[in-house]
């Protein structure tokens, strides 16, 4: 087959998660032990049990190696202590991943000219492009670029920076990393939106490699980016001496539900498309009430969530790599393209990304 070179498509996606899992039970007991006292242990079950969560990796629960929260009265984990652990996990799941897809890619580690990673829930230099790097014998003169801090949409951020490689050299393969260890920021606190966050996000790595398209390829024809306006207060994601910390305002739901529909049919139509033409849609789950609002406000019914839901309910919000995620059920799945991928994170900020 002659590829396509006018056209950036996903050659391949691997993903990989830690070992073990976090069962709704399971996390009972951890959220037992992490959450303060004088929280009412019947919030903690109620939202376990509404989170569409049934089970996630979680490797500061699972693992007495990385365990940060060994029992109630343990002191609160610092910002250093949970770097560590990030950075032990992040490379080991961003390794596996990677692997994972490259070698379904049709493409070798030597053929890579770019390395793209993404990750919210740590730093450090040298990072884990460097690891990669170093670890599949890619070139060392390979272009590297990270997509730091920005949250559960930094997939998209990623893909276009990968669709612009590939636009500029047609000869360009992107591998691109996305690996969250969101574990590594439980916080040990009495706040409803910080408890929310424990019990939704949870730890994973998705790996894509992006190339000149061949038959077949989902292409990547486009990506569109939005702020909300007035909406900054609703969500943020700030460095904090115990670990990173959330802020999750209630009205999230309803402010995307009351705001993107016009944003999505503009970017789509730029393409010629409509709603009702995408074959499938990735909506990032940062919780039902996120799904449910998007589906309603696009007019979608359930089955255009179902994978959404499926994603949510085996592995957690893994923030960045979880799009990347539903994209592969979507493929595995054999569902039509074309397809939406939908994702929000602080700002708050809509990323959109379409593939053919």
């Amino acid at each position: 087959m002659t590829p396509d070179r006018a056209q950036p498509a996903i050659r391949s996606i691997g993903v990989a998660v830690p070992p073990g899992e976090l069962t709704v039970e399971s996390w009972l007991h951890v959220a037992d032990r992490i959450t303060p006292a004088d929280v009412d242990r019947g919030v903690l079950r109620r939202l376990a049990e509404r989170s569409g969560i049934e089970r996630r990796r979680c490797v500061t629960s699972i693992d007495p190696e990385g365990g940060l929260f060994p029992g109630a009265d343990a002191p609160e984990p610092g910002t250093e202590v949970r770097m560590r652990t990030w950075s032990r996990w992040a490379r080991e799941l961003s390794l596996s991943s990677a692997r994972d897809a490259m070698s379904a890619s049709g493409h070798s580690p030597c053929d890579v000219t770019h390395v793209i990673t993404a990750s919210c829930t740590g730093f450090e230099s040298p990072g884990i492009d460097a690891h990669l790097i170093e670890s599949l014998g890619i070139a060392p003169g390979c272009r590297r670029t990270n997509v730091g801090f920005m949250g559960c949409h930094a997939a998209v951020n990623a893909l276009a920076c990968a669709r612009d490689s590939v636009r500029a050299d047609p000869d360009a393969v992107v591998l691109v990393a996305c690996t969250e260890i969101s574990s590594a920021h439980f916080q040990r606190s009495g706040r409803l939106d910080r408890i929310v966050a424990n019990t939704l996000f949870a730890d994973g790595s998705a790996a894509a490699v992006v190339s000149a398209g061949r038959t077949g390829d989902p292409l990547l024809v486009g990506t569109h980016s939005t702020l909300i306006p007035g909406s900054a207060a609703e969500m943020a994601w700030t460095v904090g001496d115990h670990g990173f910390e959330m802020s999750l305002g209630a009205r999230v739901p309803d402010i995307l539900g009351g705001r993107i529909r016009a944003w999505v049919e503009g970017s789509l139509a730029d393409h010629g498309l409509a709603i009702g033409d995408i074959g499938g849609w990735a909506i990032h789950p940062g919780g039902p009430r996120v799904i449910d609002a998007v589906r309603d406000a696009l007019g979608l019914d359930e089955r255009a969530a179902a994978h959404s839901r499926g994603v949510l309910r085996d592995h957690g919000n893994m923030s960045s790599a979880t799009l990347l995620f539903i994209l592969r059920a979507l493929a595995q799945a054999g569902v039509p393209r074309p397809w939406a991928g939908l994702a929000f994170g602080p700002g708050l900020a809509g990323e959109l990304v379409v593939t053919r």
